[in-house]
């Protein structure tokens, strides 16, 4: 009787050792699964906020030699850019760099993603490399900006 007695105690302590072992597997389990849907959710809430902007960027390219160089304006977001406009605040220079653009080509009317759009220019400038400064509109805000050093 007295071995029945410490078999069926031993069994109760092993159930219960059992019991709160599951408990807390599963309460890790369920932080573990709440953990990853609040970073799926983030993830999804990233791309739907990188889904409305645009991110439009310069470089030059060079041409023949007797043709004016050309400043590259694309959009490698993911969004239309409008109302693309910029200055080249690092031409102090009266006519440094000189647009060969008509007075109402800008502001841009829209750059869809992945497009470009060119502007020759011929560099007068003493200076190797100039800072321009691009604005534009997407889904997301108003008057975004980028500042990007290009070497002319």
């Amino acid at each position: 009787k007295m071995i029945g007695t410490i078999i069926s105690g031993i069994s109760v302590l092993i159930a219960f050792v059992a019991l709160l072992k599951s408990f807390f597997s599963d309460r890790k389990t369920k932080q573990f699964d709440l953990r990853l849907k609040q970073i799926e959710l983030a993830r999804k809430e990233k791309e739907s906020e990188e889904s409305k902007m645009a991110s439009v960027e310069v470089n030059v390219v060079e041409t023949a030699r007797k043709q004016a160089n050309k400043l590259r304006f694309y959009n490698k977001g993911k969004a239309i850019a409008r109302n693309i406009r910029f200055n080249i605040p690092s031409d102090d220079e009266a006519n440094g760099i000189q647009l060969h653009m008509p007075n109402d080509y800008l502001p841009y009317p829209q750059l869809l993603p992945l497009h470009s759009f060119d502007i020759p220019y011929l560099d007068l400038s003493d200076s190797p490399h100039q800072t321009i400064v691009i604005t534009w509109e997407d889904d997301f805000s108003k008057d975004r900006k980028v500042e990007m050093v290009v070497d002319m």
